[in-house]
């Protein structure tokens, strides 16, 4: 081996480890985290969805408090989440696609419940809450949540979040 490979070799290691570490820079969205709980059956669901790194995480909470299931530990290995797939780079394109369309990065603040004009005057009381954190490429972040209140486009955002991941995710 001669003397300019022994150096370059362990140098292109660190790279790739470093690369690893931190997501690649692309414009927009980097990761989006959604999370859902449901007091009455007592359920919470959340998802990481690593648009850098093509990457869909997952944790599940159910029961109440001491039971054998843990809500996620943000701290721990991976967050707390578990490796869930993979994302095609055909599917990132159409849900950015769809995310500019409906102007998903700036799903912002809480949004509240609205009976509407023949609407109960209360939500329903199984504690359904949202909330969902976008990361962009910069660092940036955008946070968003609701107890039975949705920002426009909610359905269509949901259905751009289902064709990405292949669950019902948002």
């Amino acid at each position: 081996m001669n003397i300019k490979a022994f150096f370059t070799m362990p140098l292109a290691f660190i790279m790739m480890l470093v690369s690893l570490a931190m997501p690649p820079k692309t414009e927009g969205i980097a990761v989006v985290y959604v999370r859902h709980y449901n007091g009455f059956a007592m359920m919470s669901n959340e998802h990481k969805i690593d648009l850098a790194r093509k990457n869909l995480w997952e944790h599940s909470y159910r029961g109440l408090p001491g039971s054998l299931q843990r809500p996620r530990n943000d701290k721990a290995l991976f967050e707390g989440f578990r490796f869930a797939g993979r994302l095609t780079d055909e599917k990132i394109a159409a849900f950015r696609t769809a995310a500019a369309a409906y102007s998903f990065g700036a799903w912002e603040g809480n949004y509240a419940y609205d009976p509407g004009e023949n609407g109960p005057p209360t939500p329903p009381t199984d504690g359904s809450t949202w909330s969902v954190v976008i990361v962009f490429a910069d660092g940036t972040r955008k946070s968003s949540g609701g107890y039975f209140g949705f920002p426009e486009h909610w359905a269509e955002m949901a259905q751009a979040f289902a064709a990405l991941t292949g669950r019902s995710v948002l």
